[in-house]
């Protein structure tokens, strides 16, 4: 059935007006206009949450893109002003923020605003940066709340623009904001005999053309903007289809309209191209084809009205169960039509989801803006309308339309075993389901958690929080939520973290720790939950991995860890981690001043990096001095074989007592020793020592000036120990 363009409504959308103020100053009698607090008043009609017939009213918060051109001379460069920002909200409110460049009093400027504002926007013109949403995204539908309403085309997926020119730099300039997205209004007559008919959606198609979707658009003329789609040739961006999804829809009886909008990319209909009106009701889907008679535009800040006569006297149902429903899922959002028999709303988590099921399965109905007026309990029977399409493998619908009964009466999750879910998700998908025979858990990763029962595997998924407490080898005794599936794993989703309830099966150790007295702070926390900090004194289970932060105080950087009972797993990077074992652990952290070099070196990398002659067994070639970087040296002054490397495995740096050996750190002009920290073993009682006192190996010894000696001696009366430098660290400024 076809459609006489002349017979369409043409009226114009509102427009809203922007003035703009500044603050000013008097020089000699002249008005100079600054860069800081410019601001701009809006008044008359405009756009965002309210709405009054098609005009719509602003809104507090709303932000609006800013440009200006100075007029005259050879140049003409769009100055960015950015974002201006209002408190106020109604027909008329005053916009603020900072212009790009002090205005010339002398000067005329043209001014240009577009509304919402796009951080990407650089200028008017611009087609490739800063996409905004006309109609909404492509694969979304526009949301009409009730027949006759006109709320939903307000706010940022209905673009705004205006421009006003040849300002003078001390005048207070006003422009007038035009809509750039052209306004469908979809007049639906019920030309049934008797029955009455609820509209659940509207769609329009074009025959090829994109109408919805992301666009970049240089509004310099809002009379008539460019739309350049984003990202081309990604035709998912853009559709030649535009949805109206209607909730809320009042029964229009027979002879009776109601009228349906979408905001739609302006464009113009050739003589003989067609274009498609489709009208999803009650009694079914109606598709009526229009052919133009003549070329017809679509034009910016227009309302053009169709008119539709839905007359479909017969119904056919794409399903009447829920699992001949979850049948049809697609990836691409689909419209079907069924009936339900004894269907229930049998879990309501949150505003925006809600899981209804009838005796052949269960199907999660998604609303995406929130609002969710189902409650638990409800029935259903008799004529619904859905949208229907898939995520994360599983039926989703995203709009639903039917008749509820019932007060909200408690409905219980479904016992089911490990065994029942595994590998069933068709039959299973978004059950409201319960599992009380004891999972093992075998992993955390965050809010996942790998559980087993016998051989068969799953995912318990904590959507609210990760759960406090729980660890590997621990027992959960029940869980409660729905059936998902997310990166290709099954999974129980339980909705709230008190749906998991465990027992402790792994033991638990203490973890300790002091604040260093100077040089910054650190923070202990469980890996998978970092705001739950572990303080000293709190006993972890085995398993748990926690994470360690060290934050420097001014002056000071980090430098190290030591970590007793379980090793991290970079000791030397602020932020670090490491899994409790079967002991308790104490943590510290090193910070040392923020000027300090840090030099460590082992002698096995030494010996290999300077090609160093090494075998296994036998003294070999001697190496008094050895250059630790272009700064350090370490050096012995005693006899023969003094310094000398030995072992191809574990090289080692050896001085013998008997030979009179020393150790020198040394450093070159202009830089200070701070620390040094050797790691040796001995034989023969033989003793590291600085003057009399006895040094550890790994014993950070602090240090001052440009050269410090120790020397080798003996623990005991002995006159032949030794003293092997296996790494050395220095510390210096």
């Amino acid at each position: 059935m076809t459609k006489n363009f002349k017979s369409y409504i043409l009226s114009a959308l509102a427009v809203a007006a922007i003035a703009f103020t500044g603050c000013s100053k008097s020089d000699e009698g002249m008005p100079e206009v600054k860069k800081k607090d410019f601001s701009v008043t809006l008044s008359g009609v405009s756009t965002k949450t309210t709405n009054e017939g098609v005009s719509t009213l602003w809104s507090a918060n709303d932000a609006i893109n800013l440009f200006h051109v100075k007029l005259g001379g050879t140049a003409y460069e769009y100055v960015n002003d950015g974002k201006f920002t209002t408190a106020a909200a109604g027909a008329t409110a005053t916009f603020t923020g900072e212009l790009g460049e002090e205005l010339d009093p002398e000067g005329a400027y043209s001014w240009y605003a577009f509304y919402p504002y796009v951080s990407q926007k650089t200028d008017p013109e611009s087609t490739s940066a800063g996409y905004t949403y006309v109609g909404g995204r492509s694969d979304r539908a526009q949301i009409q709340k009730g027949n006759n309403s006109t709320e939903h085309i307000a706010g940022t997926n209905y673009p705004i623009a205006g421009v006003m020119e040849k300002v003078a730099g001390t005048e207070k300039p006003v422009i007038y904001m035009r809509h750039l997205s052209s306004l469908v209004a979809v007049k639906v007559t019920n030309g049934l005999k008797a029955d009455p008919i609820t509209v659940t959606r509207v769609s329009i198609t074009t025959d090829g053309e994109d109408i919805v979707g992301q666009y970049y658009i240089d509004f310099t003329n809002p009379h008539n903007p460019v739309f350049t789609p984003y990202a081309p040739p990604e035709s998912a961006r853009v559709s030649n289809t535009a949805n109206l999804e209607v909730t809320d829809g009042e029964a229009i009886a027979a002879g009776e309209s109601a009228t349906f909008y979408l905001a739609i990319k302006p464009f113009t209909v050739n003589e003989g191209d067609d274009f498609t009106v489709s009208v999803t009701a009650s009694k079914g889907e109606q598709e009526k084809v229009i052919s133009a008679d003549k070329n017809y535009t679509f034009a910016a800040g227009k309302v053009k009205t169709i008119n539709f006569t839905y007359d479909k006297s017969e119904v056919t149902y794409d399903f009447t169960t829920v699992a001949e429903l979850n049948a049809l899922k697609t990836s691409t959002p689909t419209s079907h039509i069924g009936k339900l028999t004894n269907a229930v709303v049998s879990f309501v988590p949150d505003e925006k989801n809600a899981v209804i099921k009838d005796a052949t399965g269960s199907v999660l109905y998604y609303l995406n803006g929130g609002g969710m007026t189902l409650k638990q309990g409800q029935t259903i029977n008799g004529d619904v309308n859905v949208t229907l399409t898939t995520f994360n493998n599983c039926s989703e619908v995203t709009a639903f339309n039917a008749t509820v009964s019932g007060g909200g009466a408690v409905v219980e999750p479904q016992t089911v075993t490990l065994a029942d879910l595994v590998g069933n998700l068709e039959t299973w998908q978004n059950a409201y389901v319960k599992v009380t025979e004891g999972l093992e858990v075998t992993a955390i990763n965050g809010k996942n958690i790998t559980v087993k029962k016998g051989s068969n595997t799953y995912v318990v998924y904590s959507a609210a929080a990760a759960v406090s407490g729980l660890a590997v080898g621990d027992v959960i005794t029940s869980v409660v939520g729905t059936i998902a599936n997310f990166s290709g794993n099954d999974q129980i989703k339980a909705w709230k973290v008190a749906d998991i309830e465990f027992t402790h099966t792994a033991t638990k150790h203490k973890v300790t720790y002091t604040q260093p007295a100077t040089g910054g702070t650190f923070y202990v926390c469980y890996a998978s939950n970092s705001s739950t900090e572990i303080k000293s004194g709190d006993e972890v289970m085995e398993g748990e991995v926690v994470t360690i932060q060290a934050t420097p105080a001014s002056g000071f950087k980090f430098n190290k860890w030591t970590v007793t009972g379980s090793t991290p797993g970079d000791a030397t990077k602020a932020t670090t981690s490491f899994t409790m074992g079967a002991e308790d652990v104490t943590i510290a952290a090193e910070f040392i001043s923020s000027s300090t070099l840090v030099l460590s070196m082992t002698m096995q990398d030494y010996a290999t990096v300077n090609n160093c002659t090494i075998s296994a067994g036998n003294d070999v070639t001697c190496y008094p001095t050895l250059t630790l970087n272009s700064h350090v040296t370490m050096s012995t002054s005693g006899a023969a074989n003094c310094g000398s490397f030995w072992g191809t495995t574990d090289t080692q740096w050896r001085l013998y007592q008997n030979k009179g050996a020393d150790v020198t750190i040394s450093v070159s002009a202009g830089h200070t020793l701070k620390a040094v920290t050797f790691t040796f073993s001995t034989t023969n009682s033989g003793a590291l020592k600085d003057g009399s006192t006895v040094i550890a190996s790994g014993t950070k010894v602090d240090l001052s000036g440009t050269s410090k000696t120790f020397t080798v001696g003996n623990t005991g009366s002995g006159t032949s120990g030794q003293v092997r430098i296996t790494a050395v660290q220095v510390e210096y400024e």
